[in-house]
C-alpha cells in the first residue's frame, strides 16, 4: 500500500502533542508494516525518517490553519498518488477529495470556542476565523472514509455532535514513549526537588488560572516550594505572566519552550506534575510525567480518567480550587510515597497505551479506506 501522511507538524517546536503522535505512529507503522510505501509531507527534507528506504519525502513548507494551506495543500496531497492520505488533525484542505483518513484528537473547537489563538484577534477576524475552522472540521469529518480518535470519550463526543459518522469512527488509542525519552532509573533517582511543574500551552481550557489561584494559597504554607511553568511563550502565556506579576505571586518561574532533554530533567526532579485542564481528548503530558516517575495531580475532566485509570494519578474535581489544593497537599505530605505510586502504575499504563497496537489499528483503517 502507498500511504500518504501529512507530517508537517512533526517538528520540534510545532505542536508537542500532535507532533509526538505523528512521529511515534510513523515509527510504529514502519516496524509493523515495513513493506508499505510511506510518503511523508514535511516542512523540511530533514526529519526522523528521511533515511528510511520505505519512506519518501515531499517538502511543503506550509503552515497550518491559514489560507495558504487551503490553497496549496490539495495539489500537494494529490501529487502523492497515494492509496490513502492520512491527515493527523482536522486541518484537511476543504477542496481535497481523495481517499482520506483523519485523526480527530478532540472537539475542543465545538465546546470552548474562545480557547484558541484566534480569540485574541479583532472580533470580526475572530468570527470569520471561527467560521472557517468550523467549516474545515465539518468538511474533514464529512469527507473522511475513516476517523481515528484516541479515546472512547472523543468517540462518544463525535457521535453526539455528528451522529451520521458513527460507522466511520475507529478508536486507535495512543501510546507511551517507546523511545523511553523520559525514562530514568528509579532506583538512582534523587529525592524530588522543591517544585511543582506544569508543561503545555496556556490556552484558557488548560485551567492555569485555577492553578494560579491555588498557588496563591499553597505557597503561603510551603515557603520553599516553587511553581515552574513550561510552554510556548504566546499571548496566553504572556497574559498569565502579567496576572502573576499583578498579584505579586512569589516563586513562579516561566521556562518557555523546553527541549526534550531538559524536559526529562524537569519531570524527573519535580515533586509533582499538575494538570488542571478542563478539556482533553487524551492528555499525553500526564503519561510523559508518569514515565519519568513524576507523580501526576490531574483534573478528572473528559478523557483523563479513561487514559490514566484509577490509581495512576491524584485526581481532583475539575474546576475546584479547593479540591486541587487538597490533592497537592496529599502529594506534598509524602513526596516519596507519591513517587512510588507513579512507578507502580507504569506496568498497567504501558499495557494500556501501546504504539504498536495503535499502528495496527491505524493500518487496518487505511485498508478499509482505500
Amino acid at each position: 500500500m502507498r500511504i500518504g501522511i501529512d507530517a508537517r507538524m512533526m517538528t520540534p517546536k510545532a505542536t508537542r502533542g500532535i507532533g509526538r503522535y505523528v512521529e511515534e505512529l510513523i515509527r510504529a507503522m514502519l516496524e509493523v508494516a515495513p513493506n508499505n510505501r510511506y510518503v511523508l509531507v514535511t516542512r523540511s527534507a530533514i526529519h526522523p525518517f528521511s533515511s528510511y528506504p520505505s519512506v519518501e519525502t515531499r517538502v511543503a513548507d506550509v503552515h497550518w490553519y491559514g489560507i495558504k494551506e487551503q490553497l496549496k495543500m490539495p495539489s500537494v496531497l494529490r501529487s502523492l498518488k497515494a492509496d490513502v492520505v492520512h491527515v493527523p488533525h482536522w486541518n484537511v484542505p476543504i477542496t481535497y477529495n481523495g481517499p482520506l483518513v483523519v485523526t480527530i484528537h478532540d472537539l475542543l473547537l465545538r465546546h470552548e470556542v474562545t480557547s484558541a489563538r484566534i480569540s485574541t484577534r479583532n472580533p470580526i477576524v475572530t468570527i470569520l476565523k471561527r467560521m472557517g475552522y468550523r467549516a474545515t472540521v465539518d468538511a474533514a469529518i464529512r469527507h473522511a472514509k475513516k476517523i481515528l480518535v484516541p479515546t472512547f470519550f472523543v468517540s462518544q463526543d463525535l457521535k453526539t455532535l455528528y451522529p451520521n459518522v458513527a460507522d466511520k469512527i475507529v478508536v486507535t488509542g495512543e501510546g507511551m514513549g517507546r523511545r523511553n525519552i523520559f525514562y530514568k532509573n528509579f532506583a538512582n533517582q534523587p529525592p524530588p526537588s522543591k517544585y511543582l511543574l506544569y508543561v503545555g500551552s496556556a490556552y484558557p481550557h488548560k485551567g492555569l488560572d485555577l492553578l494560579i489561584d491555588a498557588w496563591e494559597e499553597i505557597e503561603m504554607q510551603n515557603p520553599e516550594l516553587r511553581l515552574k511553568i513550561a510552554g510556548e511563550e504566546d499571548v496566553f502565556m504572556e497574559r498569565l505572566k502579567s496576572e502573576v506579576q499583578k498579584r505579586k505571586l512569589p516563586r513562579v518561574e516561566f521556562l518557555g519552550f523546553v527541549k526534550d532533554d531538559d524536559l526529562q530533567k524537569l519531570y524527573n526532579e519535580a515533586q509533582a506534575f499538575v494538570f488542571p485542564s478542563r478539556f482533553e481528548g487524551f492528555g499525553l503530558p500526564t503519561l510523559e510525567a508518569l514515565q519519568a516517575g513524576c507523580p501526576v495531580i490531574s483534573s478528572d475532566a473528559t478523557a483523563l480518567p479513561e487514559v490514566l485509570g484509577e490509581d495512576a494519578a491524584f485526581f481532583f474535581k475539575s474546576g475546584s480550587k479547593t479540591d486541587m489544593i487538597r490533592a497537592i497537599e496529599r502529594v506534598l505530605a509524602d513526596p516519596q510515597a507519591a513517587k512510588n505510586q507513579a512507578q507502580q502504575a507504569l506496568p498497567e499504563l504501558y499495557a494500556r497505551h501501546d504504539w504498536i497496537r495503535t499502528a495496527k489499528k491505524t493500518l487496518q483503517a487505511y485498508e478499509m479506506a482505500e
